[in-house]
């Protein structure tokens, strides 16, 4: 669907004013989004809110969780844990290799949870192969309509490089306080005060429009119903 915009949140500013002002992510224009940050951040909890908006869609969506923590099982068909992340990205990568040859557009979603820890658990050939696979995906995906969801709570120029990063127009750390190495993977042109603490449920965005900005994300007060709810549109959606 030609124009699809994905709310990720809202600006702090305007929050304070009482004002709900959406940071929006076009995946038609810029395709890829990283996600990063501290365990208990909301990088979850974001993630979730971008799947709610896109189970009200007519996309095709994986959700690979090598943490198996919980987020994400019976929401969406294809969907593995741990060491079925291997099948889960194999298939989304078979899929794009088959559009590229028959010169097709889908629109497809491949959600991955913990993706730096599952890139790091790989051997030197596997690690290889992995990042062949994400690296094809991230340059030459926008033209077939395919689109990474990374989540981790920490990238660094090991796992994702320069190149790659690049690739990914959004992104996003959850949490009051961020580390040296997380400002410089994924803000590398912006000063950001590592002694000052963001407000709870904030974080930091950078967007094409705007290379840093403060990121407010809705507070939910059970985040179990979040997931629920998710449950029960991916079970609508199989018609179920």
């Amino acid at each position: 669907m030609p124009g699809r915009s994905l709310k990720l949140g809202f600006s702090h500013d305007y929050w304070t004013m009482g004002a709900k002002m959406p940071f929006l992510w076009h995946p038609d224009s810029v395709p890829h989004l990283l996600i990063s940050g501290i365990t208990g951040g909301g990088k979850s909890v974001c993630a979730q809110y971008i799947l709610n908006q896109l189970l009200d869609t007519s996309a095709e969506i994986s959700i690979a969780d090598f943490k198996a923590g919980g987020d994400w099982d019976g929401i969406v068909p294809d969907y593995g844990e741990y060491l079925e992340c291997d099948e889960i990205l194999k298939d989304f990568y078979n899929s794009f290799l088959a559009a590229i040859r028959g010169k097709e557009h889908h629109e497809k979603y491949l959600l991955f949870d913990e993706f730096s820890s599952y890139a790091l658990s790989k051997d030197t050939k596997g690690f290889k192969e992995l990042m062949g696979m994400v690296s094809h995906v991230a340059f030459m995906g926008r033209s077939f309509g395919y689109h990474l969801i990374l989540i981790s709570q920490q990238f660094n120029a090991k796992v994702i490089d320069t190149a790659i990063r690049e690739q990914f127009g959004v992104k996003l750390y959850m949490g009051s306080t961020i580390s040296t190495e997380s400002a410089a993977m994924l803000f590398p042109n912006c000063q950001i005060d590592k002694a000052s603490h963001l407000p709870a449920h904030c974080g930091y965005i950078s967007i094409p429009e705007k290379e840093l900005d403060i990121i407010q994300m809705p507070y939910i007060a059970e985040p179990r119903r979040l997931k629920d709810l998710l449950a029960a549109k991916g079970c609508r959606r199989q018609g179920g």
